[in-house]
């Protein structure tokens, strides 16, 4: 922190939902790591409420509801609504002397940049995800080229961009063709605390479970997390003998819940009932995995998955497929076993494996909590985003009175 400024930084942290995404669990665990001491956080939502805003409001940050935008496919109403949002925030922002925005999704990353430059302060947008630069419509589709415009632009007048990659950075160098200077990597890290959760106990909410070998997935419900590879897998393992286990899938669906009826019946087709359960979102995460044995990552890419920094950090040996933003985080037979992206029977194989060598599941497990401790705690990660912050804040024109005095006596 600068000598002799004011003591706090006025951080804005700009969110599109408060629900238990991957992007909106970082958000707790940047502010614990940042803490109250230097920084007077506030949380602005301009989309649906969820469960995180309790979690952040424990800490003592104000969580403030925005206006909500409307859906693009309605043009006029889109339009008014971003004016009403727009106008709202940058009084937000006016009112209590905001002088750095962190976003970290597609559509707050857009909207932190455009207030940041409407307001006179500066904006870190962060990157989290490969999937920020997947679109599933067709490439002809005018929106597409439209969503490439407006985020080549947003990007390039950003002050700074937020990798939590270097592969990310590298991606958004070849995207965006942005200066290497403006791309800052920031880990994705976890602020974990042995004492805050006991590990669940599974007997009581599935009977006869205590001796089986249980594996955890944690995700969203959508295709490329590719739990149905997961669940032919565990077909194959049952089928060739190994039944004593149970492989819980953790996360919630998108509104129409279409992915978990389409695994709800690839589990039924599959006959495979008894060994897998689809347990929705949760709150008690860290204590699932504590009381499994091992997490499996069967997705086709991720960016820096935060469940995996959760099961590493749980001591937790991880069967992992080696796609993107997954192979360059877990080393093979080190802190866990890689397998080839949609390969359910190279999936099985794994599972198969450490269920039969207990003394490689330690070592893996050994190998998970030393790549945790060296690489994802949020307390040492923290350090470069701080002093970015730092370095910028006080050259925005939302400063008061003390620290406009005190920068001119400097």
């Amino acid at each position: 922190m600068t000598k002799g400024i004011d003591k706090k930084i006025n951080l804005l942290h700009l969110v599109g939902t408060l629900g238990m995404g991957g992007a909106e669990m970082m958000l707790l665990h940047y502010i614990r790591a940042l803490s109250n001491e230097h920084y007077k956080h506030y949380v602005y939502c301009f989309g649906l409420d969820g469960p995180i805003r309790e979690q952040i409001e424990r800490l003592g940050v104000s969580v403030i509801m925005g206006p909500k935008y409307s859906s693009i496919k309605s043009p006029i109403k889109f339009t008014l609504s971003i004016f009403v949002l727009v106008k709202s925030l940058k009084s937000f922002i006016q009112d209590n002397r905001i002088q750095v925005i962190q976003s970290n999704s597609g559509y707050s990353n857009k909207l932190a940049v455009v207030m940041a430059k409407l307001a006179g302060v500066v904006a870190f947008p962060t990157i989290h995800s490969t999937m920020a630069f997947v679109d599933m419509r067709n490439i002809w589709d005018p929106r597409v080229l439209l969503r490439k415009v407006v985020d080549c632009v947003i990007y390039q007048i950003s002050d700074q961009v937020i990798a939590v990659s270097q592969k990310i950075k590298e991606i958004i160098h070849q995207t965006y063709r942005l200066k290497e200077s403006k791309v800052f990597v920031v880990k994705n890290g976890i602020i974990f605390d042995e004492s805050t959760s006991e590990a669940v106990d599974l007997e009581k909410e599935f009977p006869n479970s205590a001796n089986k070998l249980i594996l955890i997935a944690v995700g969203r419900l959508v295709p490329l997390k590719g739990f149905d590879i997961l669940i032919k897998a565990v077909a194959e393992v049952v089928n060739q003998g190994f039944d004593d286990l149970l492989v819980l899938i953790v996360g919630g669906e998108k509104s129409n819940g279409q992915e978990r009826l389409r695994l709800q019946a690839l589990i039924q087709d599959l006959d495979v009932e008894n060994y897998i359960k689809l347990i929705g979102l949760r709150n008690d995460i860290i204590g699932l995995m504590k009381a499994s044995d091992i997490f499996v990552m069967p997705s086709h890419y991720e960016g820096l998955s935060l469940a995996m920094i959760e099961a590493m950090a749980c001591d937790l040996p991880i069967i992992a497929s080696n796609g993107p933003g997954l192979k360059e985080f877990i080393n093979d037979l080190q802190n866990g076993l890689l397998f080839p992206v949609d390969d359910h029977k190279a999936l099985a194989k794994c599972i198969l494996r450490l269920s039969e060598d207990e003394d490689l599941r330690i070592n893996l497990s050994r190998g998970a909590k030393e790549s945790f401790k060296k690489n994802y705690d949020m307390r040492k990660n923290i350090a470069p985003l701080a002093a970015l912050i730092q370095k910028y804040a006080f050259k925005t024109k939302n400063l008061n009175k003390h620290q406009r005095l005190t920068l001119k006596a400097l």
